[in-house]
């Protein structure tokens, strides 16, 4: 499974980046369908800090199934699974 850094656009209801709604990986835009499940990753950093990194798992409607990852830089980056 590869990844690579994608552009993600989301919905923003009460919070931020409440939910993704399209994924453009090289040039391409997905429109996503259904989000299959989310969760946020907790890791220590250099210098003490809890971070916390948001991944998602999506369907488009294309039928492509996605994972969101992003990472210790602030990018997304995308699975195909």
């Amino acid at each position: 499974m590869t990844s690579e850094p994608i552009e993600v656009e989301f919905y923003s209801g009460g919070r931020a980046d409440e939910r993704p709604r399209s994924v453009t990986v090289a040039g391409r835009k997905h429109l996503i369908a259904r989000l299959l499940s989310e969760s946020l990753e907790e890791s220590d950093t250099c210098d003490g800090r809890r971070e916390r990194k948001p991944r998602y798992r999506v369907i488009t409607e294309e039928g492509l199934v996605l994972e969101l990852a992003r990472n210790r830089e602030g990018s997304w980056l995308v699975s195909f699974v």
